[in-house]
């Protein structure tokens, strides 16, 4: 550190002293020479700021610089003997080197070579740059977080239907439930008519990101959240001052092993171009993901063709089902399997436009019906396809009763009850197709419109009776007699009409800084604003209803409806907003809820 500290005080000393250089005269001897120029250029040598070489040419660009200058000035000068024999000036030691004159490209030069070396050394030697002051392992790593303060209001149709729409997670995670009405057991159900007014929320996250072997990222993320459901990541600001619970969001392993090829195992960000149409926006995926972007590799500019793909466990089986049972059930894991492929292109002007297909396999969701099950000889008896019960149900998709009671362990059949369990009706192996287009309009406005398809090749309504009656879907179907409280969508004599469906489509429209597109905006600059107007129509088997937006129609699918927002940044990282989202059911009974969404938020 002294080496480099004397250098550095070599050069300041240079940079100074060079300016004036032709005006000074020659100091009494100190070393070698008796010139001020000569002994600043040997010292940053001895330092190691400047080479030898380098040092030398300097001498001599400006010896040959000043006796160009001085052969065309032309100017007589007094006679050096006569000057001497006056006592005016001291004859100069032997050796000495004499440079009347540096002109200023030269003193510039010099300034800039000095400046530059000096700089690299201390860069090189860390000690004085500024992103040296600290350890390496400080400079690897990346922090940043939000802050999201929430009022939500929901307001319901007064024409909803009430005691109707059932809340299926507290049907299968309290269950079974007694589904006969010869009991006493009460079925749990969806709120529909009571308004809900300032509910107030916060999402608090805070992620961490740093560099590994140069061409690994790891990532970690911590968010709120009032359960461990995939979507949500909002706290309710309730429960008598209570605590709130912190999550891990995110943790994930990101390797670039060359420009354009990428992979991620662990948990991580919905790395998939797609809409809230599929999948909501907070939704993270476990498994592992790549992603060849081959115009990347190939070096191309202005064109983008991507092909992304990955496994994600959704849920491994219970290896000890059933549990009161020493006869094991062998069930498959259930995992979304997804691949992707998109195509971009930048015009003219800076118009951009985008294409994907996304394929998602939803393997072994859907509910089967179990083996004759005796649940009268016990109370907490188990059956053979108890384990099919989906993951976090909304509402919308079409369901089913999953287990086949064995009447005939009753001893009274005709007023036996009916524990069950709900399941999927259907599979799901969607088809999710997605184009945008942007439009610059000034350096921080842009306007953007996308379009969302989706299609659920699992949705089979041929075969809904395949498994019997006991296995018709029990929601999504018109009951056209209501006298008859048998009728099913598998009554073989009078059968009820199956109504649900496997497609959506949504258009977007937002206009602004694209950094306030998102609900989940970037840190915005002040000034920043964007207006947001959206219009979605979703089937109810289009999805599975466990993932997609939770807070259009208060989450699920078989919905309808617009969306219209806005946000503005009055400073950096700071931007108020607000959301209308209105939606209605599409089939079965009426349900029409809005929702009011007022956002505070900080981002750093």
């Amino acid at each position: 550190m002294g080496r480099t500290l004397a250098g550095g005080v070599a050069a300041i000393t240079l940079l100074w002293a060079v300016p004036s250089f032709a005006q000074q005269a020659a100091a009494p001897p100190s070393g070698p020479s008796d010139s001020a120029m000569v002994n600043l250029v040997q010292a940053l040598v001895e330092q190691g700021v400047l080479t030898p070489e380098k040092g030398k040419a300097l001498i001599d660009k400006a010896l040959a610089e000043a006796a160009q200058v001085r052969a065309a000035q032309a100017q007589p000068a007094p006679a050096p003997n006569a000057q001497v024999a006056s006592g005016e000036l001291t004859p100069p030691p032997a050796g000495t080197v004499r440079v009347p004159y540096v002109p200023e490209t030269v003193r510039a030069q010099i300034r800039d070579e000095i400046r530059n070396d000096v700089l690299a050394q201390a860069k090189a030697e860390g000690w004085a740059a500024p992103d040296k002051a600290a350890p390496d392992w400080v400079s690897n790593i990346k922090i940043h977080g939000d802050l999201r303060f929430r009022s939500a209001s929901s307001f319901y149709g007064r024409d909803n239907a009430t005691g109707f729409y059932t809340d299926v997670t507290a049907f299968n995670t309290t269950g079974p439930y007694d589904v006969s009405g010869n009991g006493s057991q009460l079925l749990p159900y969806l709120n529909t008519t009571r308004d809900k007014r300032n509910n107030m929320q916060i999402r608090a996250r805070l992620g961490v990101e740093a560099k590994v072997a140069g061409f690994v990222d790891l990532g970690f993320q911590l968010a709120t959240g009032d359960d461990p459901g995939p979507i949500s990541t909002n706290a309710n600001l309730t429960g008598g001052f209570q605590k709130r619970d912190v999550w891990i969001q995110n943790a994930y392993a990101r390797a670039e092993f060359v420009p354009g090829l990428t992979a991620m195992v662990g948990r991580f960000d919905n790395p998939f171009r797609t809409t809230d149409l599929m999948f909501d926006p907070d939704l993270a995926l476990d498994g592992v993901y790549g992603e060849a972007d081959l115009t990347k590799l190939f070096g191309e500019k202005g064109f983008t063709f991507a092909v992304r793909g990955g496994a994600f466990p959704i849920e491994f089986e219970d290896e000890n089902f059933p549990l009161t049972s020493p006869d094991k059930r062998n069930w498959r894991d259930r995992y979304m399997f997804s691949g992707q492929v998109e195509l971009a292109k930048e015009f003219a002007g800076g118009i951009k436009a985008d294409l994907s297909a996304a394929y998602h396999d939803f393997t072994y969701l859907r509910g089967h019906l179990s083996e004759p099950c005796d649940v009268f000889s016990a109370s907490n008896i188990e059956c053979s396809t108890d384990a099919l019960r989906p993951l976090w149900a909304s509402k919308g998709n079409t369901l089913m009763f999953l287990r086949q009671i064995d009447f005939q362990r009753a001893d009274d059949p005709a007023n036996a009850i009916q524990p069950q369990y709900l399941g999927l009706k259907f599979a799901y192996r969607v088809l999710d197709v997605n184009g945008s287009v942007s439009v610059p309009i000034s350096d921080r406005v842009q306007a953007k419109l996308t379009g969302s398809y989706l299609y659920n090749f699992g949705f089979d309504p041929q075969n809904i009776c395949k498994e019997g009656p006991q296995a018709a879907p029990i929601t999504n179907v018109l009951v056209t007699d209501p006298t008859n409280t048998l009728q099913g969508a598998c009554d073989a004599t009078n059968p009820a009409t199956f109504q649900g469906g496997n497609q959506g489509y949504g258009a977007y429209f937002s206009i602004g800084d694209p950094a306030l597109f998102s609900i989940n905006p970037r840190r915005a600059r002040k000034g920043a604003w964007a207006v947001n107007l959206a219009y979605k129509y979703l089937e109810s088997d289009a999805v599975p209803d466990s993932f997609t937006d939770s807070d259009f129609h208060l989450g699920g699918t078989n919905a309808k409806g617009y969306i219209i927002g806005g946000a503005f940044a009055p400073f950096d990282g700071i931007t108020i907003g607000g959301r209308w989202l209105s939606a209605n059911n599409i089939v079965d009974a009426p349900l029409k809820i809005d929702v009011l969404q007022l956002d505070l938020g900080f981002a750093f």
